[in-house]
């Protein structure tokens, strides 16, 4: 069995090497740290196939819970989501005018998958809403749902071509999401 501690350090250090990674694409010169921004994507990568490996080997490689009736779980629809959402700001980030399409199509697919997730809330039972309360519980809704409306303002923003507030907007998404990523961990 593969230790919990491990997957909870080994997030923290992807979330570490993602901000390292957006802090090094956004104050870049022309044509320099490609080697760093690649270096940083290959490990960001790395370490998010690790963490899905993890969290499979520590469930017994079941990725669907059988006793469970709900579909709202973060590993089959918040993760897809938060990487989506992650590669097209990596993506945009390299090269706005190159990747503006596919970052696009990451993003709000990201948008489209969490929407889904907040959707199948309803069909929780009881048991498994008791199961969910909890102050971190709490904080993970509250980021997630901040995630989700700013990411929704950053749709609106992108579409209507403000760049600036699109932009600003996305930051806030990127942050709600992987804080209620990692807040999800202890849940």
């Amino acid at each position: 069995m593969v230790s919990y501690e491990i997957q909870i350090i080994l997030s923290f250090v992807a979330v570490a090497i993602f901000i390292a990674l957006i802090l090094t694409l956004n104050f870049r010169k022309q044509d320099q740290s490609k080697a760093l921004i690649w270096i940083l994507i290959i490990i960001f990568g790395v370490l998010m196939t690790v963490i899905v490996v993890f969290d499979m080997i520590s469930n017994g490689i079941e990725i669907i819970d059988s006793t469970s009736d709900s579909w709202h779980v973060g590993l089959i629809l918040g993760l897809p989501a938060l990487i989506s959402l992650s590669i097209g700001t990596i993506l945009v980030l390299y090269d706005e005018h190159k990747y503006v399409v596919w970052h696009g199509y990451f993003a709000g697919g990201s948008l489209i998958v969490t929407i889904i997730n907040v959707i199948l809330l309803v069909f929780l039972t009881p048991t498994e809403i008791l199961n969910y309360s909890g102050m971190v519980h709490t904080l993970h809704i509250m980021l997630g749902a901040t995630g989700l409306m700013t990411g929704s303002a950053s749709f609106l923003f992108g579409a209507a071509g403000q760049r600036n507030l699109a932009r600003l907007t996305g930051y806030f998404t990127l942050s709600g999401w992987w804080g209620a990523f990692l807040l999800g961990l202890f849940l």
